[in-house]
């Protein structure tokens, strides 16, 4: 294990590896505040020195002239960044519970539908998941069943169950997304239309959007959910198993390779299907601001820098229509 270091000791070291620190005074008490290992271990990658292979140098070199500043503002930036993309993400999460619990209410009347195997999909690849979907769902219901004011306990003691649009605003976006992947592939079909008609008639357009397609960014909102909700680094975060789809690419118009990489610059794009236009247009018109903002933030490195890591191309803003 690492031995403890004072903030003094961390600054120290800093310094010695060619970070520039005007004022320590200051460092000190924003590390007294974040955290040596949020800001410093969280940031300091961009402005690392590296080898002629692309390999971070041993031991770690700073790049001439980076200072704690560029870290810390680089910091602050994802913060913002995650608060922005949180934002809409909780917005299509809402919307996609709605949707679901909308439409399968109305094909399952009887109660607790949602308990039953038989309402689900029945490919046996897949029973083993519906299983556990069921298993989980009833997990959450015994959960709240005593709490008091909880609106579980007062339908299952009023009405006898609880209806499916209650129980999705106990559920999370992860659950959201096991549970779309469960459901057969007509009612599947009907809730992707249903985000693809209201797109639509927002848009004054018409496209085919498909249950894969709807799937591929329930998955890809659920990861960068996470990343957001957890305070993890979001700048450059990427999926590890990203969508492809060149029918998203031919909806949004932007080619597949910006679309491909599970980066944030095709995170906040897949949105504008399946959010309201107005939430999408205050969304791009946000990060515009907040890039803006930090544009002359960084000087050892560029915005750009940061914006190629967000998976950003460089004509963005035609992309995204800000």
């Amino acid at each position: 294990m690492k031995p403890f270091k004072t903030y003094r000791q961390q600054i120290k070291i800093l310094r010695s590896r060619g970070l520039v620190i005007p004022n320590g005074s200051k460092a000190m008490r924003i590390l007294e505040k974040e955290n040596y290992y949020r800001v410093i271990n969280g940031y300091k990658d961009l402005f690392l020195e590296v080898d002629a292979t692309g390999k971070y140098i041993i031991p770690e070199k700073y790049k001439p002239g980076s200072t704690f500043d560029e870290i810390h503002k680089l910091f602050c930036f994802d913060r913002e960044l995650r608060n922005i993309l949180l934002e809409v993400l909780l917005k299509f999460e809402s919307s996609l519970k709605t949707k679901t619990a909308y439409r399968f209410s109305e094909r399952y009347k009887e109660s607790n539908a949602y308990l039953k195997l038989t309402n689900y999909s029945r490919d046996p690849k897949k029973l083993k998941d519906i299983l556990r979907l069921i298993a989980m769902m009833s997990t959450v219901i015994s959960n709240h069943s005593d709490r008091e004011g909880s609106p579980i306990k007062h339908y299952l003691d009023n009405h006898d169950g609880v209806p499916l649009w209650v129980l999705v605003n106990f559920l999370t976006i992860g659950n959201m997304q096991y549970l779309y992947f469960c459901l057969n592939d007509s009612l599947q079909n009907v809730i992707a239309k249903d985000f693809g008609d209201v797109y639509n008639r927002q848009y004054k357009t018409r496209i085919h959007f498909t249950a894969d397609e709807l799937q591929s960014i329930i998955k890809t909102a659920n990861y960068f959910r996470n990343v957001c909700a957890h305070e993890e680094r979001l700048y450059n975060y990427k999926i590890h198993k990203p969508a492809r789809s060149s029918n998203l690419s031919s909806i949004l118009h932007i080619p597949i390779q910006y679309l491909d990489k599970g980066n944030v610059f095709s995170m906040i794009a897949f949105l504008k299907i399946v959010i309201d236009k107005r939430d999408y247009q205050l969304l791009t018109s946000k990060l515009k601001k907040l890039i803006d903002a930090y544009s002359t933030s960084f000087h050892s490195v560029s915005i750009d820098d940061v914006l190629e890591k967000m998976g950003f191309p460089n004509d963005w803003k035609s992309y995204l229509h800000v």
